[in-house]
């Protein structure tokens, strides 16, 4: 035995190719073993371990890293078993050196990428995690913006692979650093509203004016539910179902009138007329009770009634109350004047219509016989106008 490995090492101590074939193969065969020892100990002790915390972070971290840790380990072994058997080989291997050198950038390329994604995923599970509990903390934080971190955090992370790959393959980073530069200029400058609509979207995830589902009010008049909130624009969803689409740019340099926040709760407002000589009083309780009675208004603050105006034609009142949601408003002012009107017409006070009194006062003498006079050339130019 002692004779067969004396001479096993004699044979490879004079082959300098098969001793760093052999060499490199142990090496690449050794860092593989060691990828599938290190997957089984996370699944077993790692996860032991784990299921002894409180939150499921470092579950997410151990997943990523054991659904890559058998790719790492057989890129990098074949990485390393090729260099070693690149030293062995002399000058005379011309084309094996050159299937070894593509071989060893495909291989660099593909451990690049294998890291790449860890690094990615590892990146936006961490920045995920922390966005949820700083958003369970303070509620200025909005959750809808991870998608946006999680996206620039992915291009910088790929960006920095794309720089070390080509300073790996000797090219000149400089250059390379200064080209994105003047391109993320040109693109800066072709596309500024675009650019402007998303910077004002992540604005308005961070100061939260609104949240979807709140109701508002838009300069143009329309009012509609926030159905989504985008990098580049806010979808609204009006009472007729249908969905407009306001650039982000646009709400950020104006007034938006929100229904929805702070508190859902809302005001409602029904106007009646009544005629002149009803009791100001018996009205104004008639419609305090209307409310009160009404199974939607709220108690507090208690509904009141208003005597607003003395119109041309009728004392104006205004029933003022709240309800616990925009969502109710409009359903609710309908049934309180429907009600009213009912009440009223049971109390018989009268809702009069629009009118007006005019008073004719007679012509007498002079006057009248010039208006007479006007009427008959009137009528005389009318004639010959038809001939």
């Amino acid at each position: 035995m002692d004779t067969l490995f004396d001479h096993l090492f004699h044979l490879l101590g004079e082959n300098k190719l098969l001793y760093h074939t052999v060499l490199g193969g142990l090496i690449g065969v050794t860092v593989m073993a060691a990828g599938k020892i290190m997957k089984f100990f996370l699944n077993t002790v790692g996860r032991t371990l784990i299921k002894k915390t409180n939150n499921d972070l470092d579950d997410k971290i151990l997943e990523i890293i054991i659904g890559r840790i058998i790719a790492i380990s057989g890129v990098s072994g074949l990485y390393l078993g090729i260099k070693e058997l690149q030293q062995g080989l002399g000058s005379s291997h011309t084309g094996l050196l050159t299937v070894i050198e593509y071989s060893h950038h495909i291989l660099y390329i593909a451990a690049a990428l294998i890291l790449t994604s860890v690094v990615t995923r590892l990146a936006k599970t961490l920045i995920t995690h922390a966005l949820k509990n700083a958003a369970d903390k303070n509620e200025l934080i909005n959750t809808s913006i991870t998608p946006l971190v999680n996206r620039v955090a992915a291009f910088v992370v790929f960006l920095f692979a794309i720089i070390v790959v080509l300073d790996h393959f000797g090219q000149n980073i400089t250059s390379v650093v200064t080209l994105l530069g003047a391109g993320s200029l040109a693109l800066g400058l072709a596309a500024q509203d675009t650019i402007s609509n998303m910077i004002s979207g992540f604005i308005i995830m961070l100061d939260r004016p609104f949240r979807i589902g709140d109701r508002i009010k838009i300069p143009t008049g329309e009012v509609g539910d926030i159905f989504e909130i985008g990098l580049r624009s806010t979808k609204i969803l009006d009472f007729d179902n249908n969905l407009i689409i306001v650039p982000n740019n646009e709400l950020i340099k104006t007034r938006v009138v929100n229904y929805g926040y702070p508190a859902g709760e809302i005001g409602v407002t029904v106007d009646v007329g009544v005629a002149y000589g009803t009791n100001v009083e018996q009205v104004k309780k008639l419609l305090i009770n209307i409310a009160a009675n009404h199974p939607i208004v709220l108690k507090t603050p208690p509904p009141d009634a208003f005597l607003m105006s003395l119109d041309d034609w009728a004392l104006q009142f205004r029933l003022v109350c709240r309800v616990a949601s925009f969502r109710d408003q409009f359903l609710t002012a309908e049934q309180l004047r429907v009600k009213a009107y009912e009440e009223l017409m049971r109390s018989g006070i009268e809702i009069p219509f629009p009118q007006q009194i005019v008073h004719y006062k007679p012509v007498h003498g002079t006057d009248a016989l010039q208006i007479t006079s006007k009427r008959k050339k009137i009528s005389r130019q009318n004639r010959r106008s038809d001939r």
